[in-house]
C-alpha cells in the first residue's frame, strides 16, 4: 500500500464528513484512540487521485483489508460487486 501525503485541511474536511467514523465498520476515531487513515476509495494504483471526492476515513483493520480492491466476489450470486462506497450508500 502506498502512502500518500493528504494536507492537514483536507484530511480534516474528510474526517469532519465522515463524523470522524471508519467509513467502512463505522467505529468512531475515539474508541480506536488513534487517528483513523485517510483511504482512497479508488486506489491510487487504479488511479485514484488524492481529492476530496475519493477519500473518505478507514479503521487501519478496513483500509488494510481492502488494500487496492474496488470489487469482491459475492458469496451468494458469485459474482463480482462494488465494494461499498461511503459517499454513495445504498439506498434504504
Amino acid at each position: 500500500m502506498t502512502s500518500v501525503h493528504v494536507p492537514r485541511a483536507l484530511r480534516d474536511r474528510v474526517a469532519a464528513q465522515a463524523r470522524y467514523r471508519c467509513g467502512y465498520c463505522l467505529t468512531p476515531e475515539a474508541l480506536v484512540g488513534t487517528p483513523l487513515e485517510v483511504d482512497h476509495l479508488l486506489p491510487i494504483a487504479l488511479g485514484g487521485l488524492t481529492q476530496e471526492a475519493n477519500l473518505w476515513l478507514a479503521c487501519s483493520l478496513c483500509n488494510s483489508y481492502k488494500g487496492a480492491r474496488i470489487v469482491a466476489l459475492d458469496a451468494s450470486t458469485g459474482e463480482l460487486v462494488p465494494l461499498f462506497n461511503p459517499w454513495h450508500p445504498p439506498p434504504d
